[in-house]
């Protein structure tokens, strides 16, 4: 593939950008004479070629894949469960739909933006685009997600930025759907780059896809073990195995806070 410079918008142009009011309009896609169809041939190539190891995307890379990922979101735009139900016979089905289309849409945000280095996040996750038949956006689709019964669900949902679990390198399959949320998971925890765990100051950054879910993960670990006053690093540990379980063990009795900011970085330089 021919590597083509995206370019980056300077960052004061776009912390100028008034914070997405009024709001922000919908990014059209061409959807005329698009079929339905629960492929992601598409998607698989623009993964293949423009995630990084941090699973983060090259911003070299992913102009020149723009017009397959324009493909993708065109398809996208026509199907989903609740524009074509008969296509999504279960929840792994569905659950995989939803992490495509989330990564599908974190990389077209990023090159409507011009790939800068740090994205405003009201108007990353506020946009509206076309998907499912219907108007969506990042923040719905997290919603949706975080309405599944397994809460690693949201957390560990495909993004863009680095506060989102990494992109995938390949489109998720229904398939053993349950089982990748799960590892994928664990391995968000023992992101250096995303789950923060700054020694020096004794605290934990937890990225907000996360952080929603303290108060319940709290009190399920307090009902389960007939403990009181858990942390959530400790209410965490069942859910996470070797490395991530051995940091967070180092981390218990750290101060824990949401790790937030008006900007979403995109790369790995950012702090």
């Amino acid at each position: 593939m021919i590597r083509l410079r995206c370019k980056f918008a300077l960052l004061c142009i776009l912390v100028s950008a008034a914070g997405c009011e009024p709001p922000c309009p919908p990014i059209p896609v061409d959807t005329r004479g698009v079929q339905p169809a629960a492929t992601y041939d598409d998607l698989a190539v623009v993964l293949d070629a423009v995630v990084e190891k941090n699973g983060l995307v090259d911003p070299d890379v992913l102009e020149g894949a723009a017009v397959a990922l324009d493909a993708q979101l065109q398809r996208l735009a026509v199907t989903g469960p609740t524009a074509t139900p008969e296509l999504f016979p279960d929840e792994e089905h569905v659950l995989a739909y939803w992490y495509n289309a989330r990564a599908a849409w974190s990389m077209k945000l990023l090159l409507v933006e011009h790939c800068p280095r740090q994205v405003r996040r009201k108007r990353f996750l506020g946009t509206p685009f076309p998907l499912d038949g219907r108007e969506m956006s990042l923040e719905r689709i997290d919603e949706v997600l975080a309405g599944d019964r397994d809460f690693r669900t949201a957390a560990a949902a495909p993004g863009a930025t680095r506060q989102y679990a990494r992109l995938p390198t390949e489109p998720f399959e229904a398939d053993g759907i349950r089982r990748r949320i799960a590892d994928r998971f664990v391995e968000f925890v023992d992101d250096e780059l995303r789950f923060v765990i700054d020694v020096r100051r004794k605290r934990i950054l937890v990225p907000t896809a996360l952080w929603q879910f303290r108060d319940r993960l709290i009190r399920h670990h307090h009902e389960t073990y007939g403990v009181e006053a858990a942390t959530l690093a400790t209410a965490l540990l069942p859910y996470v195995t070797g490395s991530a379980h051995r940091r967070l063990q180092d981390a218990v009795g750290y101060r824990i806070v949401e790790g937030r900011s008006r900007e979403l970085a995109t790369s790995a330089e950012d702090d």
